[in-house]
């Protein structure tokens, strides 16, 4: 075969089952070899192997396609074979020899309905920002908060592996299947990429996928108060986090931060992420970014050894835990600004949650730890903007000396009075933001009345 000749029919990256018994095992003896597919179409298929088939060797296979019950019967034929880099694995390239006409159209079926690729372009075209793929129901998608139905046909067990599993390693997808939960990013083009969470539900594998817009907004374009937050990436040390709840932007806001970095200071910035979602180029700073599993196993492990890197600035994706916080703070303490996330519905509620990380008996000296070295708080939540679309409502908390006094005293519920009080350093209250947003027109009467209501603002 010419590789430089065009397919008629090209191949798509799909992993399915299929069992494989040497052309002399006629009666197909035993239970056949699991092979793991490359690629699929309805002239033949890729897949990998250990062991070295010589072109025109003649395989038995059965596939088996989401959707259907019993396997496609057919024999194969050799027609290519590469070498793997850095691993122990063949590439076999296989020809059908004497598949049916209606097994040919299944497959046909089968790999439209596989094509991850389509479902992500509809996505970006329609607006959304999330795709749903649940065994059972055909693709959902989110757009501006709403649920909606694709046009497309159901998903059936083992077609979101089908369709995922191509995109990430054969490591990960046994970590997968052992731990239940895998994270990970991806560009389909050069102009999009999204970030996947693979989960299991019921038994069955499924999918959530977020778009993540390409190119980095600035402080201005989000809506914050450009001027404090260029000032929190000129920090030289201490702890800022980006409180909200899931789905408000906190990445997007730290990537806001990490990109003002690169191009305006001279800084090493480490950041600890799951996954990777924004890729970023070293400009006036160097930028080095870890993904959990492939380039360290937790957030608690980077942080410990993240100080002999020579950082200046340490971005955490999550702070999930007290462990996690601890070494976040004493790298903030020992002359390093720390930048990180985490889930809570206001900033005086992201104090109190913190320091919950920890037994009650512990709770004097962490506030007290907190208190040292905390710069800022900022949090986001997005909101319907008047002319369609979202956009991001904002509090933020700055650590000053009355602050500092309420987290070591415990005192939550006095914060707000500071918060009020401290516009001239600011400091402004969610209900500021959203008061100011309303009196530009950029949002409505009934959004500004619902959150005043939902916060009990």
């Amino acid at each position: 075969m010419d590789p430089k000749t065009s397919r008629r029919n090209p191949r798509r990256r799909v992993r399915v089952p299929v069992l494989c018994w040497e052309s002399h095992d006629i009666n197909k003896i035993g239970q056949g070899k699991e092979i793991k597919t490359k690629d699929l179409s309805i002239d033949g298929l890729g897949f990998y192997s250990d062991k070295i088939y010589p072109s025109g060797t003649e395989l038995s296979i059965d596939i088996y396609l989401p959707g259907y019950e019993k396997p496609i019967l057919s024999k194969i034929r050799v027609v290519r074979v590469d070498a793997v880099i850095n691993n122990e694995e063949y590439v076999i390239g296989a020809v059908f020899m004497d598949i049916q006409i209606e097994d040919k159209a299944k497959i046909e079926s089968a790999i439209n309905r596989m094509n991850i690729y389509f479902l992500l372009e509809n996505v970006l075209k329609g607006g959304a920002s999330d795709l749903h793929l649940t065994v059972g129901r055909p693709p959902m998608v989110r757009k501006e908060g709403r649920i909606l139905t694709m046009a497309a046909e159901r998903i059936d067990e083992g077609q979101v592996e089908a369709m995922l599993y191509p995109l990430i390693t054969t490591d990960q997808i046994e970590s997968f299947e052992k731990n239940k939960e895998f994270d990970f990013a991806f560009s389909p083009d050069l102009t999009s990429r999204f970030r996947v969470n693979l989960h299991w539900q019921k038994g069955f594998v499924e999918a959530a996928l977020r778009s993540i817009p390409l190119g980095v907004k600035t402080f201005e374009e989000l809506g914050l108060p450009v001027e404090q937050m260029e000032k929190f990436c000129k920090e030289r040390s201490g702890l800022i986090l980006i409180a909200g709840t899931t789905g408000s932007g906190k990445t997007t806001t730290m990537s806001a931060m990490v990109n003002y970095i690169n191009s305006a200071l001279e800084q090493v910035v480490i950041t600890i992420e799951d996954p990777i979602e924004n890729i970023f180029k070293s400009q006036n700073s160097i930028i080095k970014q870890r993904e959990l599993g492939s380039d360290t196993k937790s957030y608690t492990e980077a942080l410990r050894r993240v100080l002999r890197q020579d950082p200046d600035v340490i971005c955490v994706g999550e702070l999930l835990d007290g462990e996690c916080l601890q070494a976040a703070m004493r790298a903030a303490e020992t002359g390093h600004l720390v930048i990180s996330t985490i889930h809570a519905p206001s900033t005086t509620q992201a104090i109190e949650r913190v320091i919950n990380f920890f037994p009650p008996e512990h709770a004097g000296a962490i506030s007290q730890q907190l208190s040292s070295c905390l710069v800022g708080i900022l949090y986001q939540v997005l909101i319907p903007g008047r002319m369609g679309g979202l956009m991001m409502g904002s509090e933020l908390l700055i650590n000053n000396n009355a602050m500092k006094n309420l987290i070591r005293e415990a005192k939550y519920s006095l914060m707000g009075n500071v918060l009020q009080t401290g516009r001239s350093q600011g400091m402004y209250t969610l209900k500021n933001n959203l008061t100011e947003l309303y009196s530009k027109g950029l949002i409505d009467d009934r959004t500004l009345s619902s959150y005043f209501k939902q916060e009990n603002m």
